[in-house]
């Protein structure tokens, strides 16, 4: 029975290891194609360069006078302030559908439900209309207002918010505190793994956006990379495409989501174990 479950337990992480490594070929083949030349990359895609170089860092950042550097900077600034500004909202709009009675609070919490069943392609026309009127195309504003009102971080925030207990609201009542200490000291410090996993969620989703900054937005300089990357290729000639600078322009875009996992890995394992035992 031993050897049997011993055996179970080795075929399962040789299958893992296997998804594993099929997973994180393409981005390993991405990582050491953007050290070589372009004449290498077209003989030697899938094998370890023969010389490893740094040019085509050197060239991306200086590409078209350092516009891939101001892109990337956008990126950073656009995807961290909608994150910041998304969580702070939702947990207020989740603080008050969980923890307040007001009229139609059901009514309200299914409309905003609803919502989340119309593709975003549908409010393209009318938002661009509206943002083009009040004169803010081109800007960050536009990149980053229209996303706050993230219905799904708010349901979310909201599940997680009604499994604080009341007793322990309505103790801190007693001790004096008002909504708004009991929401900074008791509702966010216990939603911490919903917050860390909404943080991952939304910042990837807002890095690798595409179309809506595609469509709204004609200067470069308030463009993210994800739009400004494409453009490598300014000729129609296939054997134009700079493919060394487009890895490393991957390369590079992937990194920083990296990096907000790893500040927020735990949190986020947390959310996911989080309900999987029953007591």
């Amino acid at each position: 029975m031993v050897i049997k479950k011993r055996g179970k337990g080795i075929c399962l992480i040789v299958i893992l290891t296997l998804l594993a490594v099929i997973a994180l070929s393409p981005i390993f083949l991405m990582l050491i194609d953007s050290f070589k030349t372009s004449e290498e990359l077209a003989w030697n895609s899938w094998k370890f360069p023969e010389k490893w170089v740094i040019s085509n860092y050197v060239d991306l950042v200086s590409y078209n006078s350092g516009v891939m550097v101001r892109s990337f900077f956008n990126s950073v600034f656009v995807s961290t302030v909608t994150t910041v500004l998304t969580l702070i909202l939702s947990s207020l709009a989740a603080y008050a559908f969980a923890k307040f009675q007001f009229p139609g609070k059901n009514v309200i919490f299914f409309i905003l439900l609803c919502t989340m069943m119309i593709p975003g392609e549908i409010t393209l026309p009318a938002i661009y209309l509206m943002f083009s009127k009040t004169g803010m195309l081109n800007t960050y504003a536009i990149q980053i207002l229209p996303g706050l009102a993230n219905v799904f971080c708010m349901f979310m925030m909201r599940q997680y918010m009604e499994s604080v207990p009341d007793s322990l609201i309505e103790a801190a009542r007693l001790d004096g505190a008002g909504p708004t200490k009991i929401f900074a000291t008791i509702m966010l410090p216990l939603t911490r793994p919903a917050l860390g996993s909404l943080a991952i969620l939304t910042f990837l989703g807002k890095w690798n956006d595409y179309l809506w900054p595609s469509l709204l937005l004609t200067k470069k300089e308030v463009m993210p990379i994800m739009v400004i990357l494409p453009t490598l290729n300014t000729q129609s000639s296939v054997q134009s495409i700079p493919w060394n600078l487009i890895m490393t322009g991957c390369t590079i875009v992937t990194v920083p989501l990296i990096i907000v996992f790893l500040l927020f890995q735990e949190q986020f394992m947390s959310s996911v174990s989080l309900g999987a035992v029953k007591e």
